[in-house]
C-alpha cells in the first residue's frame, strides 16, 4: 500500500506536479578602497614562481570611485601569485552588522563563485564580479546573489 502510494507520489513530482519556490535574487554592488595595502612573502619563490599574498581594505558606502569613503565594513583578500598567469585568491566582504560573504576563484577570470557566508548570508550562493579600476586601490564589485535572508 506504502510503495503503491510512494510509486504515484514519485510520478506526480516527475511530472512537474509539485513547484518549488523561486529563490530570493539580491544584486549587491560594493566599492572597495585597499589604500594601497598590500603584503608579499619576501622568501624563496614556491612551485611555480608565485608568492602569497594579502590585501585589505575598507567596504565603501559611496558606490563611485575616489572621493572620501565611509566604511560599511572591511574586504579582506589573500592568494597565491602564480608565474604563468593570473593570482588565486579568497576574499571575505564583511558588511558590518550584516555579515560576510566569501568568495573563491581566479583573480583574472571575470566572474568568481560565492561560496557562503554568515548572519544574512550564511546560506548564499551566487558570484561576484570586481570591475572599474579606473581609480588607484579602489574597485566595484557587483554580486548576483540566491538565498539572501531579508
Amino acid at each position: 500500500m506504502f510503495r503503491k502510494l510512494f510509486v504515484i507520489m514519485l510520478g506526480i513530482a516527475l511530472l512537474g506536479g509539485f513547484t518549488v519556490a523561486e529563490a530570493s535574487h539580491v544584486v549587491l554592488k560594493l566599492r572597495v578602497d585597499t589604500n594601497g595595502f598590500a603584503t608579499f612573502d619576501s622568501g624563496p619563490a614556491g612551485p611555480g614562481g608565485g608568492f602569497p599574498f594579502y590585501v585589505s581594505g575598507d567596504i565603501c558606502k559611496e558606490k563611485t570611485l575616489g572621493g572620501p569613503c565611509t566604511p560599511i565594513g572591511v574586504f579582506h583578500c589573500w592568494g597565491w601569485t602564480t608565474a604563468a598567469g593570473p593570482a588565486v585568491v579568497s576574499q571575505e566582504f564583511d558588511l558590518w552588522g550584516k555579515g560576510k560573504i566569501q568568495v573563491q576563484g581566479v583573480e583574472d577570470e571575470g566572474n568568481r563563485a560565492v561560496t557562503g557566508g554568515t548572519r544574512k548570508f550564511k546560506k548564499v550562493r551566487g558570484e561576484a564580479t570586481a570591475f572599474d579600476f579606473s581609480v588607484a586601490d579602489e574597485f566595484i564589485v557587483k554580486f548576483n546573489l540566491i538565498n539572501v535572508i531579508e
